[in-house]
């Protein structure tokens, strides 16, 4: 089922504004739940911030329910799906707005059950949008629940490189686009807010569940040998102390303001122009028949986010084991706990060529390393395979170094320090 309506509206105009260099440009499109909009008093789904020529689209395709419903859509999240497209859309119906569309459900959102939000202009073939956008919501009485606040910003640690490459913010419930320009600033060793340091991107990059938000720093500051940094020099400067300053206007997907504003204060160290030193980790072995975690100490913090996914751990010959990833504060120890008992034998530690430290450096390659004719980006694409031996707490073997063959294949096997059982951290 599906009806349509229009609504009129006085956001035509805020749709745009005029930037310094006096190019015109499009507000960020924003998909966020509103409770009490709908038909029925009911929450609905919103996408604001369009172009008005966009508006005037929808309203051009507004008996076609086919595109609509492609366009903007609702799925339940079932977690033994792999993609929330395999199940049909929510039924609904739309309302076209002055400066976007809006989804109400022909029955009210069910509280605790998750469900996913995608806005997709694709299907329109509008110059200028073309990102799809996702929000993961579950419902519950606004009034019952708490605001929301950040949880966490990484890096964590409270001295950072000067070529320092992102901040991650975290927030305790899904939040909207948009606000992030005027409400994240980096503060000086003044105290006011430092000029053309952060990366303003057209889109803001959230996370799937609009939880978590990347920051960049100016990359074209950080890159030695480039326009930016010859004229400004770096973002952060060794010796001086900053401010993250996230103001509490930052605004959730149900429309409500932060609990209250979060400032991150650093102090900033010598800028980090290596590649990751895979060769100075140290391993902590877990013993056979237990489910002790796998432990990996960095020497240098590396990236909170990729560390989630780009080490994974096998035995030889298998596939990747199941198990829990934690990242201790500081980003520089990694453990593993696998869901079923460690067996005894020899396993592998495969470390993506993707995985970074805190300023963009790679296991081969540094962030900002001069451009070489000629270079082969194979071996700078290339995996990391250490290995590793579970065995009982008295076999020597288990602690021995593990020098493995040079690999013929794109993988590169290097080999690292164990240390055994008695020397855990």
């Amino acid at each position: 089922m599906t009806t349509h309506s229009r609504l009129s509206g006085s956001h035509a105009g805020a749709s745009r504004k005029e930037i310094e260099w006096g190019i015109q440009v499009t507000l960020q499109p924003t998909l966020r739940v509103d409770y009490d909009r709908g038909e029925h008093g009911t929450a609905c789904v919103d996408v604001h911030n369009l172009d008005p020529d966009f508006a005037v689209l929808l309203d051009e395709h507004r008996k076609s329910d086919c595109l609509l419903q492609s366009v903007l859509r609702v799925n339940v999240i079932d977690p033994d799906l792999r993609r929330c497209d395999d199940l049909p859309n929510v039924p609904g119906g739309y309302q076209i707005l002055a400066d976007g569309l809006r989804f109400s459900p022909c029955f009210p959102f069910e509280s605790g059950v998750r469900y996913r939000a995608s806005f997709d202009p694709r299907p329109l073939s509008r110059a200028g949008y073309q990102d799809v956008l996702t929000l993961e919501f579950s419902l519950a009485n606004p009034a019952a629940v708490e605001p929301a606040s950040v949880i966490g910003v990484f890096p964590s640690a409270d001295v950072l490189p000067e070529n320092l490459l992102r901040f991650y913010i975290c927030f305790s419930r899904s939040m909207q686009r948009g606000r992030a320009e005027e409400q994240i600033r980096l503060l000086g060793p003044d105290g006011r807010p430092t000029p053309d340091v952060l990366y303003r991107p057209p889109l803001e990059l959230w996370d799937r569940s609009m939880r978590c938000l990347t920051v960049l720093l100016d990359p074209g500051r950080l890159k030695r040998w480039v326009g930016p940094n010859r004229e400004l020099g770096p973002p952060l400067k060794a010796g001086q102390r900053y401010v993250l300053a996230i103001g509490s206007e930052m605004v959730d997907a149900c429309g409500r303001m932060l609990r209250n504003s979060f400032y991150k204060p650093f102090s900033v160290e010598a800028a980090v122009r290596e590649p990751i030193a895979v060769a100075h980790w140290k391993i902590l072995a877990p013993v056979a028949k237990s489910r002790q975690p796998l432990v990996i100490l960095f020497s240098t913090p590396l990236d909170w986010a990729l560390l989630s996914h780009a080490i994974a751990v096998a035995p030889e010959g298998g596939s990747a084991l199941a198990g829990r990833i934690s990242i201790d504060r500081g980003e520089r120890r990694w453990s593993f706990a696998p869901v079923s008992p460690w067996a005894a034998g020899r396993y592998s530690i495969c470390v993506a060529s993707y995985l970074e430290d805190v300023c963009g450096n790679r296991v081969l390659a540094a962030f900002d390393r001069p451009l070489r004719p000629g270079t082969d980006l194979t071996v700078e694409t290339a995996d990391c395979l250490i290995t590793f031996r579970v065995s009982g707490p008295l076999d020597p073997a288990a602690f021995a170094r593990p020098l493995a063959p040079p690999g013929t294949s794109s993988i590169r096997r290097l080999s690292v320090n164990l240390i055994e059982d008695g020397a855990r951290a």
